[in-house]
């Protein structure tokens, strides 16, 4: 069995595209909170309440309180993988070899898998080969 990824496009630009806003926005926190907490002793306790107090200014029109970016980048974060991980997906594809006939001349041949179209290689047009049966 031969395993084949597709993935589709638009899945991963909006999956990337998330993880890009959400990490931005987990980094922008960290920027804002590291100055505070890093000449602490006690490290994350540190950060947990410069979290929940802290407040960033966008252009001095817009004033965010850390927790709520922290919440917001968190959860983009985790829809983007998730958005990442349902664009693909999985086939599995049998490499037993298949018996194919033409329907016009009524020629049988092997082949490694079904073909949608192909040219038989008796005479010589392109045609949709019926399946016969797998070997």
């Amino acid at each position: 069995m031969h395993r084949i990824i597709r993935t589709k496009q638009s899945g991963q630009i909006l999956g990337s595209l998330l993880c890009l806003i959400g990490f931005a926005a987990l980094v922008a926190v960290f920027w804002k909170t590291w100055p505070n907490v890093s000449g602490s002793a006690n490290v994350f306790s540190q950060l947990w309440s410069e979290i929940l107090v802290g407040q960033i200014n966008l252009a001095s029109i817009v004033t965010l309180r850390l927790v709520y970016l922290t919440v917001v980048g968190t959860v983009l974060l985790i829809l983007g993988v998730v958005v990442l991980a349902f664009s693909r997906q999985i086939f599995y594809v049998s490499s037993a070899s298949t018996q194919l006939q033409c329907p016009y001349c009524r020629n049988q041949w092997k082949a490694r898998r079904g073909m949608g179209w192909a040219e038989c290689p008796y005479c010589r047009k392109f045609i949709h080969p019926q399946t016969v049966k797998k070997v």
